[in-house]
């Protein structure tokens, strides 16, 4: 069965400074992207099967009447625990109607991707742009396609993902890139990282956040190491030999390569901290809301 039946979809965020949401949403359950590093396989969001994608059938009745409910406009997150673009969503543009819907009520939309489905979506993010903010984000770990093929393997290759972004922005939409997470021992060098900075500045993005390391534990760290193992055995045995059974493992060298990043970024004007790109992209709909008081 492909399909789910939901008790609620809008849930209200502990904490807005993640790109200034209000709610988050995820229609999808489980991901066919095949990341080998996703921390979502973690046995804290009690997802059995990651890899097998499943949808809420009465997501968008529930999401209209929730939205019907609120007396308050927001940012709605989309897409952190399964992406909003999956395989699933050229059948039945489960995301898509959400959208229509989110733009129909008058909310705000800050969305997080690896797939270049959402090219199809533009026009509908420029009309949410209109009333609301809008925060397009594309998640890349390498802008090297070849690798990424290796890790990320059923989803749109670093090229396609830049070229998207770059369409976002000729469309004048607030877009920028989700640089993480950075893998010890894979991505972490500062020649792949400098060409993706200088790839995004080509697509001319207003931001890149990074996180320099990931997140291991439990069912994904077990399934991580699996994947590692297979891919290079002389990594893997990098990982086993300086992984200390923590939650957080930094990447190699990571104040360098953050200082790295930073210089580079300040110096082509490239948005890198998450107060600077949460006040960009809804600072003139906030200028807007004070005025009607």
């Amino acid at each position: 069965m492909e399909t789910i039946q939901a008790k609620k979809i809008l849930t209200k965020t502990k904490n807005r400074e993640w790109f200034g949401t209000d709610y988050n949403m995820n229609i999808y359950r489980g991901c066919n992207h095949g990341c080998i590093y996703c921390d979502s396989r973690s046995d804290c969001y009690q997802v059995e099967n990651f890899d097998r994608v499943t949808y809420k059938e009465n997501a968008l009745t529930l999401l209209n009447k929730e939205l019907q409910g609120k007396r308050k406009k927001g940012v709605i997150g989309f897409g952190a625990m399964s992406d909003a673009y999956n395989h699933l969503e050229k059948k039945h543009c489960l995301t898509q109607k959400a959208l229509e819907l989110i733009d129909t009520h008058g909310f705000g939309v800050s969305l997080a991707t690896k797939s270049g489905l959402l090219e199809r979506d533009i026009v509908r993010f420029k009309s949410i742009q209109q009333h609301s903010p809008v925060n397009i984000g594309f998640s890349f770990s390498t802008s090297h396609d070849g690798l990424a093929s290796k890790i990320e393997r059923h989803v749109s290759l670093p090229s396609e993902r830049f070229a998207v972004l770059a369409k976002c922005k000729e469309n004048q939409l607030y877009s920028g890139i989700l640089l993480m997470p950075i893998l010890p021992y894979v991505t972490d060098n500062w020649k792949l990282l400098a060409d993706l900075v200088l790839k995004a500045k080509d697509a001319n993005v207003d931001y890149i956040y990074p996180l320099f390391g990931m997140t291991l534990r439990d069912r994904q760290r077990e399934y991580y190491f699996n994947a590692l193992e297979k891919l290079s055995p002389k990594v893997s045995e990098k990982y086993k030999k300086n992984y200390n059974d923590t939650y957080f493992f930094p990447a190699e060298n990571d104040k360098r390569l953050n200082a790295n990043f930073k210089n580079l970024c300040t110096k082509l004007g490239i948005t890198y901290e998450m107060a600077d790109i949460v006040a960009n992209y809804q600072k003139h709909y906030q200028v807007e809301q004070e005025s009607l008081f």
